[in-house]
Protein backbone atom coordinates (compact mmCIF):
# COMPACT_ATOMS: atom_id res chain seq x y z
CA UNK A 1 0.00 0.00 0.00
CA UNK A 2 1.93 3.62 -1.12
CA UNK A 3 0.72 6.29 1.45
CA UNK A 4 0.79 8.66 -1.06
CA UNK A 5 -1.46 7.03 -3.12
CA UNK A 6 -4.38 7.24 -0.39
CA UNK A 7 -6.51 9.71 -1.54
CA UNK A 8 -10.24 9.80 -2.47
CA UNK A 9 -11.50 9.84 -6.31
CA UNK A 10 -12.76 13.03 -7.29
CA UNK A 11 -16.47 13.48 -7.45
CA UNK A 12 -19.05 15.78 -6.16
CA UNK A 13 -20.29 16.78 -3.07
CA UNK A 14 -23.81 15.60 -3.74
CA UNK A 15 -22.77 12.43 -5.53
CA UNK A 16 -20.69 11.48 -2.08
CA UNK A 17 -24.09 11.75 -0.31
CA UNK A 18 -26.15 9.63 -2.60
CA UNK A 19 -23.78 6.54 -2.67
CA UNK A 20 -23.27 7.09 1.58
CA UNK A 21 -27.05 6.89 1.92
CA UNK A 22 -27.69 4.09 -0.64
CA UNK A 23 -24.62 2.16 0.46
CA UNK A 24 -25.10 -0.01 2.89
CA UNK A 25 -27.65 1.36 4.99
CA UNK A 26 -28.36 -1.98 6.96
CA UNK A 27 -24.68 -1.50 8.84
CA UNK A 28 -26.53 1.04 10.66
CA UNK A 29 -28.69 -0.37 13.44
CA UNK A 30 -31.92 2.09 13.39
CA UNK A 31 -31.55 1.31 9.61
CA UNK A 32 -32.07 -2.12 10.29
CA UNK A 33 -35.06 -1.91 12.20
CA UNK A 34 -36.88 0.08 10.06
CA UNK A 35 -36.01 -2.57 7.64
CA UNK A 36 -39.18 -4.76 6.58
CA UNK A 37 -39.31 -8.22 8.01
CA UNK A 38 -38.65 -9.88 4.50
CA UNK A 39 -34.99 -7.87 4.17
CA UNK A 40 -34.36 -8.19 7.48
CA UNK A 41 -34.38 -12.14 7.11
CA UNK A 42 -32.78 -11.88 4.03
CA UNK A 43 -29.84 -9.81 5.13
CA UNK A 44 -29.40 -12.63 7.87
CA UNK A 45 -29.50 -15.38 5.42
CA UNK A 46 -26.61 -13.66 3.44
CA UNK A 47 -25.65 -10.03 4.09
CA UNK A 48 -26.07 -8.93 0.63
CA UNK A 49 -29.81 -9.46 -0.22
CA UNK A 50 -31.10 -6.65 1.73
CA UNK A 51 -29.50 -4.11 -0.05
CA UNK A 52 -29.45 -2.23 -3.44
CA UNK A 53 -29.43 -4.02 -6.70
CA UNK A 54 -25.63 -2.02 -7.16
CA UNK A 55 -24.35 -2.91 -4.10
CA UNK A 56 -25.64 -6.53 -3.97
CA UNK A 57 -23.64 -6.78 -7.95
CA UNK A 58 -20.44 -4.76 -5.93
CA UNK A 59 -20.37 -7.39 -3.08
CA UNK A 60 -20.92 -10.54 -5.23
CA UNK A 61 -17.64 -8.71 -7.92
CA UNK A 62 -15.23 -8.39 -4.24
CA UNK A 63 -16.71 -11.98 -2.90
CA UNK A 64 -15.51 -13.37 -6.08
CA UNK A 65 -11.98 -11.78 -6.12
CA UNK A 66 -10.87 -11.33 -2.70
CA UNK A 67 -12.09 -14.31 -1.02
CA UNK A 68 -11.92 -16.67 -4.02
CA UNK A 69 -8.31 -15.61 -3.44
CA UNK A 70 -7.70 -15.51 -0.01
CA UNK A 71 -9.81 -18.94 1.14
CA UNK A 72 -7.47 -21.11 -1.35
CA UNK A 73 -4.12 -19.48 -0.50
CA UNK A 74 -4.73 -20.09 3.17
CA UNK A 75 -6.19 -23.98 2.16
CA UNK A 76 -3.29 -24.48 0.57
CA UNK A 77 -1.23 -22.83 3.38
CA UNK A 78 -3.22 -25.17 6.22
CA UNK A 79 -2.62 -28.10 3.97
CA UNK A 80 0.97 -28.20 4.56
CA UNK A 81 0.80 -27.69 8.64
CA UNK A 82 -1.92 -30.87 8.62
CA UNK A 83 0.16 -32.91 6.03
CA UNK A 84 3.62 -32.34 8.95
CA UNK A 85 1.43 -34.55 11.29
CA UNK A 86 0.06 -36.91 8.93
CA UNK A 87 3.39 -37.67 6.92
CA UNK A 88 4.62 -38.43 10.16
CA UNK A 89 2.12 -41.09 11.07
CA UNK A 90 2.29 -42.28 7.52
CA UNK A 91 5.90 -42.99 7.22
CA UNK A 92 7.74 -40.48 7.48
CA UNK A 93 8.39 -41.14 11.86
CA UNK A 94 10.49 -44.71 10.74
CA UNK A 95 12.00 -42.91 6.93
CA UNK A 96 13.75 -40.51 9.20
CA UNK A 97 14.32 -42.12 12.42
CA UNK A 98 12.18 -39.23 14.32
CA UNK A 99 12.15 -39.96 17.91
CA UNK A 100 10.98 -38.47 21.25
CA UNK A 101 9.82 -34.47 20.40
CA UNK A 102 11.11 -34.34 16.76
CA UNK A 103 7.57 -33.73 15.76
CA UNK A 104 7.13 -30.78 18.11
CA UNK A 105 10.76 -29.59 17.10
CA UNK A 106 9.10 -29.58 13.21
CA UNK A 107 5.90 -26.74 14.73
CA UNK A 108 8.86 -25.44 16.33
CA UNK A 109 10.96 -24.56 13.75
CA UNK A 110 8.15 -23.05 11.52
CA UNK A 111 6.61 -21.09 14.56
CA UNK A 112 9.88 -19.32 14.75
CA UNK A 113 9.60 -18.36 11.10
CA UNK A 114 6.55 -17.57 11.71
CA UNK A 115 7.01 -15.34 14.52
CA UNK A 116 9.71 -13.67 13.15
CA UNK A 117 7.83 -12.76 9.42
CA UNK A 118 4.46 -11.58 11.18
CA UNK A 119 5.42 -7.87 12.42
CA UNK A 120 7.90 -6.90 9.57
CA UNK A 121 5.11 -8.25 7.08
CA UNK A 122 2.77 -6.45 8.93
CA UNK A 123 5.08 -3.53 8.30
CA UNK A 124 5.62 -4.04 4.72
CA UNK A 125 2.37 -4.19 4.00
CA UNK A 126 2.08 -0.30 5.20
CA UNK A 127 4.18 0.34 2.42
CA UNK A 128 3.67 -2.56 -0.56
CA UNK A 129 0.43 -3.08 -2.30
CA UNK A 130 -0.86 -6.80 -0.79
CA UNK A 131 -1.35 -7.72 -4.28
CA UNK A 132 2.41 -7.66 -4.60
CA UNK A 133 3.51 -8.97 -1.15
CA UNK A 134 1.15 -11.46 -0.21
CA UNK A 135 1.32 -13.78 -3.52
CA UNK A 136 5.05 -13.21 -4.28
CA UNK A 137 5.75 -14.69 -0.28
CA UNK A 138 3.02 -17.29 -1.63
CA UNK A 139 5.08 -18.27 -4.74
CA UNK A 140 8.30 -18.64 -2.94
CA UNK A 141 6.64 -20.62 -0.14
CA UNK A 142 5.22 -23.52 -2.68
CA UNK A 143 8.88 -24.22 -4.37
CA UNK A 144 10.11 -24.46 -0.44
CA UNK A 145 7.35 -27.19 0.75
CA UNK A 146 8.26 -28.97 -2.76
CA UNK A 147 11.65 -28.83 -1.68
CA UNK A 148 10.67 -30.56 1.75
CA UNK A 149 9.48 -33.95 -0.63
CA UNK A 150 13.60 -34.41 -0.63
CA UNK A 151 14.50 -34.27 2.93
CA UNK A 152 16.97 -36.94 3.78
CA UNK A 153 17.23 -36.19 7.86
CA UNK A 154 15.51 -34.33 10.33
CA UNK A 155 17.91 -31.93 10.41
CA UNK A 156 17.11 -30.62 6.95
CA UNK A 157 13.55 -30.82 7.72
CA UNK A 158 14.15 -28.26 10.48
CA UNK A 159 15.72 -25.71 8.40
CA UNK A 160 12.72 -25.84 5.61
CA UNK A 161 10.19 -25.60 8.31
CA UNK A 162 11.67 -22.67 9.45
CA UNK A 163 11.49 -20.99 6.15
CA UNK A 164 7.87 -22.37 5.60
CA UNK A 165 6.98 -20.56 8.32
CA UNK A 166 8.91 -17.23 7.64
CA UNK A 167 7.29 -16.91 4.24
CA UNK A 168 3.66 -18.08 5.92
CA UNK A 169 3.93 -15.62 8.20
CA UNK A 170 2.24 -12.91 5.94
CA UNK A 171 -0.68 -15.09 5.19
CA UNK A 172 -3.32 -14.68 8.23
CA UNK A 173 -2.97 -11.52 9.61
CA UNK A 174 -2.47 -10.15 6.19
CA UNK A 175 -5.58 -11.21 4.44
CA UNK A 176 -7.38 -10.56 8.16
CA UNK A 177 -6.17 -7.17 7.45
CA UNK A 178 -6.99 -7.02 3.80
CA UNK A 179 -10.57 -7.95 4.47
CA UNK A 180 -11.35 -5.20 7.07
CA UNK A 181 -10.48 -2.92 4.50
CA UNK A 182 -13.53 -4.15 2.38
CA UNK A 183 -15.96 -5.80 4.51
CA UNK A 184 -18.47 -3.54 6.98
CA UNK A 185 -19.12 -4.93 10.16
CA UNK A 186 -22.24 -6.84 9.04
CA UNK A 187 -20.21 -8.85 6.38
CA UNK A 188 -16.60 -9.17 7.96
CA UNK A 189 -17.98 -11.87 10.52
CA UNK A 190 -19.07 -14.16 7.87
CA UNK A 191 -16.54 -13.69 5.20
CA UNK A 192 -13.92 -14.15 8.47
CA UNK A 193 -15.19 -17.48 9.52
CA UNK A 194 -15.20 -18.53 5.64
CA UNK A 195 -11.91 -17.96 5.40
CA UNK A 196 -11.31 -19.81 8.95
CA UNK A 197 -13.07 -22.82 7.42
CA UNK A 198 -10.65 -22.91 4.28
CA UNK A 199 -8.44 -23.83 7.11
CA UNK A 200 -10.55 -26.77 8.67
CA UNK A 201 -11.05 -28.23 4.93
CA UNK A 202 -7.43 -28.24 4.12
CA UNK A 203 -7.13 -30.27 7.15
CA UNK A 204 -9.99 -32.22 6.40
CA UNK A 205 -8.82 -32.95 3.08
CA UNK A 206 -5.31 -33.85 4.18
CA UNK A 207 -6.57 -36.67 4.97
CA UNK A 208 -8.42 -38.31 2.47
CA UNK A 209 -5.22 -36.91 0.16
CA UNK A 210 -2.30 -38.78 2.15
CA UNK A 211 -4.65 -41.92 2.36
CA UNK A 212 -4.87 -41.76 -1.08
CA UNK A 213 -1.45 -41.16 -1.75
CA UNK A 214 -0.63 -44.34 0.58
CA UNK A 215 -2.74 -46.37 -1.27
CA UNK A 216 -1.95 -44.91 -4.63
CA UNK A 217 1.12 -43.27 -4.94
CA UNK A 218 3.60 -44.75 -2.53
CA UNK A 219 7.18 -46.07 -4.24
CA UNK A 220 6.02 -44.46 -7.08
CA UNK A 221 9.06 -43.32 -8.45
CA UNK A 222 10.71 -44.26 -5.88
CA UNK A 223 9.17 -41.70 -3.48
CA UNK A 224 7.79 -42.60 -0.24
CA UNK A 225 3.68 -41.64 -0.27
CA UNK A 226 4.40 -38.57 2.63
CA UNK A 227 6.96 -37.16 0.19
CA UNK A 228 4.19 -37.22 -2.28
CA UNK A 229 2.11 -35.11 0.24
CA UNK A 230 4.73 -32.46 -0.27
CA UNK A 231 5.14 -32.36 -3.64
CA UNK A 232 1.48 -31.89 -4.07
CA UNK A 233 1.06 -29.16 -1.88
CA UNK A 234 3.67 -27.00 -3.60
CA UNK A 235 2.25 -27.86 -6.77
CA UNK A 236 -0.81 -26.55 -6.42
CA UNK A 237 0.23 -23.44 -4.42
CA UNK A 238 2.16 -21.94 -7.50
CA UNK A 239 -0.55 -21.71 -9.92
CA UNK A 240 -3.36 -19.67 -6.88
CA UNK A 241 0.53 -16.94 -6.12
CA UNK A 242 0.00 -16.00 -9.52
CA UNK A 243 -3.39 -15.61 -9.56
CA UNK A 244 -3.09 -13.03 -6.39
CA UNK A 245 -0.83 -10.89 -8.63
CA UNK A 246 -4.19 -10.11 -10.44
CA UNK A 247 -7.32 -10.75 -7.95
CA UNK A 248 -5.86 -9.01 -4.51
CA UNK A 249 -7.17 -5.33 -4.40
CA UNK A 250 -5.29 -3.56 -1.96
CA UNK A 251 -7.72 -0.94 -0.41
CA UNK A 252 -10.67 1.19 -1.78
CA UNK A 253 -8.27 3.93 -1.66
CA UNK A 254 -5.55 2.91 -3.66
CA UNK A 255 -6.72 -0.14 -5.59
CA UNK A 256 -5.71 -0.34 -9.10
CA UNK A 257 -7.11 -3.55 -9.44
CA UNK A 258 -8.31 -3.85 -13.26
CA UNK A 259 -11.33 -5.55 -12.66
CA UNK A 260 -12.76 -2.63 -10.54
CA UNK A 261 -14.24 0.15 -11.91
CA UNK A 262 -14.31 3.91 -11.12
CA UNK A 263 -18.01 3.40 -9.58
CA UNK A 264 -17.02 0.49 -7.79
CA UNK A 265 -14.36 2.35 -5.76
CA UNK A 266 -16.82 4.91 -5.43
CA UNK A 267 -18.56 2.51 -3.49
CA UNK A 268 -16.00 1.11 -1.77
CA UNK A 269 -14.96 4.06 -0.63
CA UNK A 270 -18.35 4.97 0.99
CA UNK A 271 -18.98 1.79 2.27
CA UNK A 272 -15.80 2.12 4.77
CA UNK A 273 -16.55 6.07 5.50
CA UNK A 274 -20.18 5.23 6.36
CA UNK A 275 -19.00 2.59 9.22
CA UNK A 276 -16.11 4.61 10.00
CA UNK A 277 -13.34 2.27 9.01
CA UNK A 278 -10.50 4.92 7.84
CA UNK A 279 -7.74 4.22 5.29
CA UNK A 280 -4.20 3.94 5.93
CA UNK A 281 -2.46 6.70 6.21
CA UNK A 282 1.41 7.18 6.76
CA UNK A 283 2.60 4.96 9.79
CA UNK A 284 4.61 6.97 12.34
CA UNK A 285 5.83 6.21 15.67
CA UNK A 286 2.95 8.59 17.70
CA UNK A 287 0.77 5.48 15.84
CA UNK A 288 2.77 2.81 17.50
CA UNK A 289 3.16 4.70 21.21
CA UNK A 290 -1.12 4.97 21.07
CA UNK A 291 -1.50 1.48 20.16
CA UNK A 292 1.03 0.11 22.89
CA UNK A 293 -0.55 2.27 25.64
CA UNK A 294 -3.85 0.97 24.74
CA UNK A 295 -5.84 -1.85 26.50
CA UNK A 296 -6.77 -3.80 22.92
CA UNK A 297 -3.42 -4.80 22.20
CA UNK A 298 -2.24 -6.39 25.52
CA UNK A 299 -5.74 -8.05 26.41
CA UNK A 300 -6.38 -8.91 22.59
CA UNK A 301 -2.97 -10.60 22.96
CA UNK A 302 -3.53 -12.62 26.30
CA UNK A 303 -6.91 -13.95 24.22
CA UNK A 304 -5.20 -14.78 21.13
CA UNK A 305 -2.51 -16.72 23.17
CA UNK A 306 -4.86 -18.36 25.36
CA UNK A 307 -6.63 -19.75 21.54
CA UNK A 308 -3.84 -20.84 20.09
CA UNK A 309 -2.28 -22.66 23.36
CA UNK A 310 -5.49 -24.26 23.52
CA UNK A 311 -6.32 -25.34 20.39
CA UNK A 312 -3.58 -27.22 19.80
CA UNK A 313 -4.58 -30.03 21.18
CA UNK A 314 -6.88 -31.32 18.22
CA UNK A 315 -3.31 -31.69 16.27
CA UNK A 316 -2.35 -34.91 18.36
CA UNK A 317 -6.23 -36.80 17.66
CA UNK A 318 -4.43 -39.09 15.29
CA UNK A 319 -1.17 -39.33 17.28
CA UNK A 320 -3.82 -41.08 19.68
CA UNK A 321 -5.44 -42.80 17.56
CA UNK A 322 -2.22 -44.79 16.21
CA UNK A 323 -1.51 -45.19 19.60
CA UNK A 324 -4.36 -47.59 20.54
CA UNK A 325 -3.18 -50.20 17.19
CA UNK A 326 -7.27 -50.43 16.58
CA UNK A 327 -7.28 -49.06 12.97
CA UNK A 328 -5.08 -48.74 10.00
CA UNK A 329 -2.68 -46.18 8.71
CA UNK A 330 -5.37 -45.21 6.42
CA UNK A 331 -7.69 -44.82 9.28
CA UNK A 332 -5.94 -42.81 11.30
CA UNK A 333 -5.59 -40.39 8.54
CA UNK A 334 -9.33 -40.85 8.02
CA UNK A 335 -10.83 -40.81 11.19
CA UNK A 336 -9.70 -36.96 12.07
CA UNK A 337 -11.51 -35.29 9.42
CA UNK A 338 -15.10 -35.90 10.63
CA UNK A 339 -13.53 -33.35 13.03
CA UNK A 340 -12.46 -30.94 10.44
CA UNK A 341 -16.03 -31.60 9.06
CA UNK A 342 -17.45 -30.63 12.41
CA UNK A 343 -15.11 -27.82 12.56
CA UNK A 344 -16.64 -26.46 9.17
CA UNK A 345 -19.41 -26.31 10.35
CA UNK A 346 -18.95 -24.42 13.23
CA UNK A 347 -17.17 -22.46 12.53
CA UNK A 348 -19.72 -21.11 9.63
CA UNK A 349 -22.42 -20.91 12.39
CA UNK A 350 -20.37 -18.68 14.29
CA UNK A 351 -20.50 -16.43 11.52
CA UNK A 352 -24.49 -16.26 10.67
CA UNK A 353 -25.38 -16.57 14.35
CA UNK A 354 -22.39 -13.42 15.51
CA UNK A 355 -23.39 -11.46 12.22
CA UNK A 356 -27.00 -11.65 12.93
CA UNK A 357 -26.71 -10.60 16.30
CA UNK A 358 -24.21 -8.10 15.70
CA UNK A 359 -22.21 -8.71 18.12
CA UNK A 360 -19.14 -11.20 18.84
CA UNK A 361 -18.74 -11.82 22.39
CA UNK A 362 -21.68 -14.35 23.29
CA UNK A 363 -20.49 -16.27 20.06
CA UNK A 364 -16.89 -16.42 21.44
CA UNK A 365 -17.70 -17.78 24.77
CA UNK A 366 -20.28 -20.86 23.57
CA UNK A 367 -17.55 -21.87 20.95
CA UNK A 368 -14.58 -21.92 23.91
CA UNK A 369 -17.36 -23.82 26.64
CA UNK A 370 -17.87 -26.14 23.81
CA UNK A 371 -14.42 -27.58 23.36
CA UNK A 372 -14.02 -26.93 27.32
CA UNK A 373 -16.28 -29.69 27.76
CA UNK A 374 -14.14 -31.59 25.09
CA UNK A 375 -10.81 -31.30 27.13
CA UNK A 376 -12.46 -31.80 30.65
CA UNK A 377 -13.35 -35.20 29.44
CA UNK A 378 -9.72 -36.16 27.84
CA UNK A 379 -8.52 -34.92 31.46
CA UNK A 380 -10.17 -37.69 33.02
CA UNK A 381 -9.17 -40.30 30.69
CA UNK A 382 -11.48 -42.66 30.14
CA UNK A 383 -9.23 -44.92 28.60
CA UNK A 384 -10.86 -47.83 28.50
CA UNK A 385 -13.99 -45.96 27.35
CA UNK A 386 -13.27 -45.47 23.50
CA UNK A 387 -16.59 -43.57 22.32
CA UNK A 388 -15.85 -41.11 25.35
CA UNK A 389 -12.57 -40.52 24.40
CA UNK A 390 -13.46 -40.21 20.35
CA UNK A 391 -16.06 -37.34 21.51
CA UNK A 392 -13.46 -35.99 23.83
CA UNK A 393 -11.66 -34.89 20.90
CA UNK A 394 -14.06 -34.22 18.50
CA UNK A 395 -14.97 -31.51 20.76
CA UNK A 396 -11.77 -30.53 21.01
CA UNK A 397 -12.03 -28.85 17.17
CA UNK A 398 -14.85 -26.98 17.69
CA UNK A 399 -13.27 -23.61 19.14
CA UNK A 400 -11.33 -22.46 16.12
CA UNK A 401 -13.13 -20.51 14.14
CA UNK A 402 -13.56 -18.12 17.42
CA UNK A 403 -10.35 -17.17 16.08
CA UNK A 404 -11.85 -15.29 13.36
CA UNK A 405 -14.07 -14.00 15.48
CA UNK A 406 -11.59 -12.64 17.56
CA UNK A 407 -9.49 -11.01 14.75
CA UNK A 408 -12.76 -9.71 13.17
CA UNK A 409 -13.69 -7.86 16.78
CA UNK A 410 -10.46 -6.31 16.77
CA UNK A 411 -11.12 -5.09 12.83
CA UNK A 412 -14.14 -3.36 14.33
CA UNK A 413 -13.14 -2.12 17.84
CA UNK A 414 -10.55 -0.10 15.73
CA UNK A 415 -12.33 0.67 12.56
CA UNK A 416 -11.07 4.36 13.20
CA UNK A 417 -7.34 3.61 11.96
CA UNK A 418 -6.00 1.50 9.38
CA UNK A 419 -2.84 1.82 11.41
CA UNK A 420 -3.76 0.09 14.59
CA UNK A 421 -5.53 -2.42 12.56
CA UNK A 422 -2.75 -3.28 11.20
CA UNK A 423 0.12 -3.46 14.05
CA UNK A 424 -2.49 -4.91 16.98
CA UNK A 425 -3.39 -8.04 14.43
CA UNK A 426 0.33 -8.65 14.22
CA UNK A 427 1.59 -8.00 17.29
CA UNK A 428 -1.62 -10.64 18.63
CA UNK A 429 -0.13 -13.30 16.05
CA UNK A 430 3.17 -12.26 16.33
CA UNK A 431 2.53 -12.79 20.85
CA UNK A 432 0.19 -16.06 20.12
CA UNK A 433 2.74 -18.22 18.12
CA UNK A 434 5.24 -16.79 19.99
CA UNK A 435 3.95 -18.78 23.13
CA UNK A 436 2.72 -21.86 20.57
CA UNK A 437 6.67 -22.30 19.82
CA UNK A 438 7.58 -23.36 23.06
CA UNK A 439 4.41 -24.28 25.35
CA UNK A 440 3.71 -27.80 23.33
CA UNK A 441 7.20 -28.87 23.41
CA UNK A 442 6.13 -28.46 27.79
CA UNK A 443 2.99 -29.79 27.78
CA UNK A 444 2.56 -32.05 24.54
CA UNK A 445 5.87 -34.14 24.65
CA UNK A 446 5.58 -36.80 21.57
CA UNK A 447 7.47 -39.52 24.30
CA UNK A 448 4.43 -39.84 26.69
CA UNK A 449 2.24 -40.23 23.76
CA UNK A 450 -1.04 -40.52 23.83
CA UNK A 451 -1.67 -39.68 27.47
CA UNK A 452 -0.57 -35.75 27.66
CA UNK A 453 -1.94 -35.43 31.36
CA UNK A 454 -0.38 -32.06 31.68
CA UNK A 455 -1.17 -31.14 27.99
CA UNK A 456 -5.45 -31.64 28.60
CA UNK A 457 -5.53 -29.99 31.84
CA UNK A 458 -3.33 -27.23 30.44
CA UNK A 459 -5.93 -26.87 27.26
CA UNK A 460 -9.04 -27.02 29.70
CA UNK A 461 -7.23 -24.05 31.54
CA UNK A 462 -6.42 -22.09 28.56
CA UNK A 463 -9.99 -22.56 27.19
CA UNK A 464 -11.61 -21.05 30.72
CA UNK A 465 -8.99 -18.52 30.81
CA UNK A 466 -10.31 -17.63 27.14
CA UNK A 467 -14.38 -17.06 28.94
CA UNK A 468 -12.08 -14.37 31.46
CA UNK A 469 -10.46 -12.35 28.93
CA UNK A 470 -13.25 -12.06 26.35
CA UNK A 471 -15.49 -10.68 29.42
CA UNK A 472 -12.78 -8.44 30.67
CA UNK A 473 -12.49 -6.86 27.07
CA UNK A 474 -16.36 -6.49 27.05
CA UNK A 475 -15.78 -4.48 30.59
CA UNK A 476 -13.07 -2.45 28.89
CA UNK A 477 -14.98 -1.72 25.63
CA UNK A 478 -17.69 -0.19 27.52
CA UNK A 479 -15.36 1.71 29.78
CA UNK A 480 -12.81 2.44 27.73
CA UNK A 481 -14.10 2.80 23.78
CA UNK A 482 -11.72 2.87 21.00
CA UNK A 483 -12.19 6.30 18.86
Amino acid sequence: MDPESVREPASSTTEKKTTATSVDAADIPGAMRRLPLSKRILGIVWDSLDKTPEERAFIAKIDWWILSYCCIAYFVKYLDQTNVSNAYVSGMKEDLSLTGNDLNFLTTYWTIGYILGQLPSQFVLTKVRPSIWLPSLELAWGFIVMGMAGAKNVETLYALRFFVGLLEASAYPGIMTLLGNWYTPSELGKRACIFQASSSAAQMFSGYLQAGLYHGMNGRAGLAAWRWLFIFDGIIGVPIALYGYWALPDQPTSSKAIWLKPRDREIAISRMENVGRAPLKRLTWKTIRSVALNWPVWLFCSLFIAHVCAIRIYSYFNVWLKSTHMYSTERVNLIPTAGYGLQIVCTLTYAWVSDALRTRWPVIIVAVSISLIGTIILSVWPEHNTSAMLAGWLLTFCETGAGALIITWINEICSHSAEHRAIIIGVVETMAFTFQAWVPLLIYNTGEAPHFKIGYEMATMFFALMILLTLAILFCLKRWPQS
